[in-house]
């Protein structure tokens, strides 16, 4: 039992090494490549990914990039640098070609146009975070600088609105200056009749004065109270769903807010929370999505290391049985590794705001020492087999590539269908804290030991006879 116990403790400490290998150079390669960044612009592009609406928004960017080079070419704003372009065409070349997703959005890229996405940009992608507030913020904006008439005339709008001025227009017409609010009083006084006499009643006001309330506005909805004015949250509301519906008529993004902001939302605020749902969910399926990218990526590194390294599960748990100086070497370096917790990786679905390349590769360079060092037959390096099938046909091969890069070919198939080769990289692909938790419970096991006996004491000594020492 104890030998097969430190035996366990060997594999699973090789396994725990190459987890923390395999993850600190996704890791790596994920801040350098900007990987979540990447996902991120993904998912808004399969969010905003509608045919109907890129004519319009087309033209808002063509003009606006017009504008630019204008500006550019006058000398009012520096021009955009060589390099940060060629980077940008290459960040969306990997997020349009080489990840699977739709055609390019023109709303998602006027979105990542915006100043509040701008301001959240880290990099050569863009933001790998975006607060739900900021991009519904963001869309409404958006979606209310295009041109939805397609260079036609407007559509005239609704009755409620062309009667209710807008509230800069109502206050300049409701309060006059104040010369002519002074000169057009004099007159009214002077026209005013005489106060009655004491205990007379009092006249009723005349026609026109100023006790007289004021008519409410044409097409203005009568509130319940009887005379409260409306929320100052129903006026974005109802720019909103005029927004809405000036938008093309086959559009799908119409629809989907169309379905949100239905007749049931009474003010701004609910809106707000319905649209931050809509996105939290797709962030939420952005981060599955990322999470099984991660799983292939890790996989694929795990089988190159265990190629590179020879890292035979069955050989090594071998040479673990016949050699007592290796299970006891192993086992003093299993409770070293048992006391260091793993770093914890960033934060899941892509949308952590630190993306420390160095850390990652500190963490991966600890663990290659830790793994050489063990003792063990794990070396990097890959040997031509000893023996071989078909040896006229790698004579030929030989012959046509070279010995040396046959030699490699031969060694890299042979471990690739090595089955213990195969164990190894599928148990490093599971994760460190996976195997970091399994190797604490087995060295608590080794380290516990046997229970201790029951204390029984001489005949006669009293009632204390089931006390255990």
């Amino acid at each position: 039992m104890g030998t097969t116990l430190d035996i366990a403790i060997g594999l699973v400490s090789v396994f725990f090494l190459l987890s923390v290998l395999c993850s600190a150079i996704y890791e790596a390669l994920a801040g350098v490549f900007r990987l979540r960044a990447l996902n991120l612009a993904q998912s808004i592009e399969i969010m905003l990914a509608d045919h109907a609406l890129d004519p319009h928004v087309l033209r808002v960017l063509a003009a606006r990039e017009a504008a630019a080079r204008d500006a550019a070419a006058r000398g009012l704003t520096p021009s955009e640098p060589a390099t940060r372009r060629l980077l940008r065409a290459a960040a969306d070349l990997v997020r349009t070609r080489l990840m699977p997703a739709p055609h390019p959005s023109p709303l998602a890229a006027a979105l990542r146009q915006h100043p509040l996405i701008k301001d959240l940009k880290y990099g050569w992608v863009g933001p790998s975070y975006i607060p739900a507030h900021a991009f519904v913020a963001t869309l409404v904006d958006t979606l209310r600088h295009i041109d939805w008439s397609g260079g036609e005339a407007p559509p005239p709008p609704p009755a409620s609105a062309a009667a209710a001025p807008s509230l800069p227009q109502a206050s300049a017409a409701a309060a006059p200056s104040l010369p002519q609010a002074s000169a057009a009083a004099a007159p009214v006084a002077a026209a005013a009749p005489a106060a009655p006499p004491a205990g007379d009643a009092t006249p009723a006001p005349a026609s026109g004065s100023a006790a007289e309330p004021s008519p409410p506005p044409a097409g203005a909805a009568p509130s319940p109270g009887g005379g409260a004015p409306p929320s100052c949250d129903e006026r974005p509301l109802d720019e909103l769903r005029q927004i809405i519906e000036r938008m093309p008529r086959d559009s799908d993004l119409r629809r989907a807010l169309a379905t949100i902001v239905d007749f049931t939302v009474r003010d701004m605020r609910e809106a707000n929370i319905r649209l931050e749902r809509w996105f939290n969910d797709a962030m939420d399926r952005a981060a599955g999505r990322y999470k099984r990218r991660a799983q292939l990526i890790i996989s694929a590194t795990a089988l190159v290391l265990c190629i590179g390294f020879n890292a035979d599960s069955i050989k090594l748990a071998g040479a673990l049985s016949r050699d007592a100086a290796m299970r006891a070497a192993m086992i003093v370096a299993a409770q070293e590794m048992a006391k260091t917790p793993p770093r914890e990786a960033p934060l899941d679905g892509g949308m952590d705001r630190d993306e420390d390349v160095m850390a990652a590769v500190a963490k991966g360079g600890g663990a290659h020492k830790q793994l050489t060092g063990l003792g063990l037959d794990i070396t990097w390096g890959v040997q031509a087999p000893e023996q071989m099938s078909a040896p006229g046909l790698w004579k030929a091969l030989s012959a046509l590539l070279g010995q040396g890069l046959v030699a490699w070919l031969r060694g890299v198939l042979d471990r690739l269908l090595s089955p213990g080769i195969l164990i190894t990289a599928a148990a490093a692909s599971l994760g460190a804290p996976f195997w970091f938790d399994l190797l604490n419970k087995l060295v608590n096991l080794r380290t516990a030991g046997k229970s201790p006996e029951p204390y029984e004491p001489a005949k006669g000594a009293g009632p204390d006879a089931s006390v255990n020492r």
